[in-house]
């Protein structure tokens, strides 16, 4: 009768074979789960922009968002132009920071005015913001004149996004 069953050394060589494709692995779903953070950080500043548009024309009042780019960066929807969105104020009606993303930075983001009319104004010359994943991987948020936000890939690196 011939006996059943593995033996030590196929065990072994299964084990090593199994570590080196987990090994090979991992690095592609850390950047998978990057990318993931990043589309939802930008998913949800233009959900944000949106609203406070919304807001914007429903309460018939200016509507200011507001960043603070670099490490610990935020944004913060609010009443007024500068309302701080890393502190509790009575002007601050919505607040994002990094805490929520992490491996996202926020590299360069303008102040956005929203009028009850639906317009948007934007300090300086380019509009929106744009983040990046620790992996590389860009999205800008913009904000065209009618108030409205897109989200699209500078590089054109990120699946499902137009580029910019």
């Amino acid at each position: 009768m011939k006996p059943r069953g593995l033996t030590l050394i196929e065990l072994t060589i299964a084990l090593a074979v199994l570590a080196v494709l987990a090994t090979l692995a991992l690095p592609s779903f850390g950047s998978a789960v990057d990318r993931t953070r990043l589309k939802s950080a930008a998913e949800t500043l233009a959900a944000d922009l949106g609203e406070a548009r919304f807001q914007a024309a429903q309460r018939g009042l200016p509507l200011h968002l507001g960043f603070r780019t670099g490490a610990g960066w935020c944004w913060a929807v609010a009443t007024a132009p500068d309302c701080r969105c890393d502190q509790a104020q009575a002007c601050r009606l919505e607040a994002q920071d990094a805490a929520a993303y992490p491996g996202v930075t926020l590299l360069q983001a303008q102040a956005t005015r929203f009028d009850p009319d639906g317009q948007a104004t934007t300090e300086g010359a380019a509009t929106g913001a744009l983040l990046q994943s620790r992996h590389g991987e860009r999205l800008r948020v913009l904000v065209t004149p009618l108030g409205r936000a897109l989200v699209c890939s500078p590089d054109g690196g990120v699946p499902g996004y137009p580029r910019c």
